[in-house]
């Protein structure tokens, strides 16, 4: 049967042949076969008794060693590009991410500068963190580096007078959706990746990228992330990125699981932070059985199927506006599409 595109309400599943267009729902059939694999994977960690019963102990500030070496290791074969364990910190997903690094390294009234348009639900985010937000335009290579710079100078200024300590080294915060920008699709060129990162050195400025969308890439190799242009051999480095992950496109969003990868200093700031400490007491079990799903090789498998399903989806969906949308109406084919 033909994949058809249906606004769903808001208390119904989509069925397997039909594609959700009114909100971010995962389809059904790749929910089915991302649950047999975490239901297998903890078959198999409940078999090994003592590894249940030590997970059922609170766990290590920035997550389990063992499961943050397979995160890497699945990282770098999803990016293709190097991801080290030791710059992982384990999450309850990338809103938890997100909030932990407001509310840790900025005082209220610091501001935040958000690309616009912007992911919808951040904004409810950054305001519980009491963060002044600011918005920047954006064009068809994202982000505009001379409106950040112009945006920062005003703003930032206002709290030039507050010194900077080693708990809170930043004098602001930028949100960002490099790879894959929600609700554009857009990547940030090259180019302009460089110059953001220079305006957030020159400025004391911590970036935090939404890499949620970066497995979804459509051609051989995926975009570059924005966390590797922050060279630490350049001479002004100062860890000014932190890439912020999570498992939440690719398996059940109910598996609250993510990652921030971040330079050591930060990472140092946030090990004993009293938000922090409570996140990662609830994700020990699941640590378990998604390493045990890690171990299997079968995660890379189903972010293989996801992305050609979504691939298939999102085609289809371009027809069917295609047809149906009067022709003054111009639609823009995006590099990514968001869920399977």
């Amino acid at each position: 049967m033909a994949t058809v595109p249906r606004i769903v309400p808001m208390n119904e599943m989509p069925k397997p042949d039909e594609i959700e267009m009114s909100i971010g729902y995962p389809c059904v059939s790749m929910l089915e076969k991302s649950s047999r694999v975490l239901q297998k994977a903890a078959t198999d960690c409940a078999s090994k008794s003592q590894s249940w019963i030590e997970l059922m102990q609170y766990g290590p500030e920035n997550g389990d060693e063992m499961f943050r070496k397979m995160l890497a290791e699945f990282l770098t074969r999803q990016y293709q590009s190097d991801v080290l364990a030791d710059e992982l910190y384990v999450t309850t997903g990338a809103s938890f991410g997100v909030t932990m690094l407001g509310v840790t390294l900025f005082a209220a009234g610091d501001v935040v500068f958000v690309e616009d348009p912007s992911y919808f639900l951040v904004f409810k985010m950054l305001e519980m963190c009491k963060l002044n937000i600011t918005s920047v335009p954006t064009d068809e290579q994202g982000i505009i580096p001379a409106a950040l710079e112009e945006a920062v100078t005003v703003h930032v200024a206002k709290n030039a007078s507050r010194p900077l300590t080693e708990d809170r080294p930043y004098r602001g915060l930028v949100y960002l959706i490099p790879t894959f920008h929600n609700p554009t699709g857009r990547c940030l060129a090259d180019e302009r990746c460089k110059q953001i990162i220079d305006v957030a050195r020159k400025h004391k400025l911590l970036i935090i990228c939404d890499d949620v969308y970066n497995f979804y890439y459509f051609t051989e190799k995926p975009p570059k992330r924005l966390y590797s242009y922050d060279t630490r051999t350049d001479p002004d480095y100062m860890g000014s990125v932190v890439s912020n992950g999570s498992f939440s496109k690719v398996l059940p969003p109910g598996i609250r699981l993510g990652w921030l990868e971040a330079p050591h200093k930060l990472l140092r700031l946030l090990a004993y932070n009293g938000l922090a400490l409570r996140g990662r007491r609830r994700t020990q079990a699941i640590l378990g059985i998604m390493g045990a799903a890690l171990e299997s090789g079968q995660l890379d498998e189903i972010v293989v199927e996801s992305r050609l399903s979504v691939k298939s989806q999102m085609e289809t969906m371009l027809e069917t506006l295609a047809a149906e949308l009067p022709r003054e109406v111009h639609i823009s084919k995006p590099l990514v599409g968001c869920y399977n």
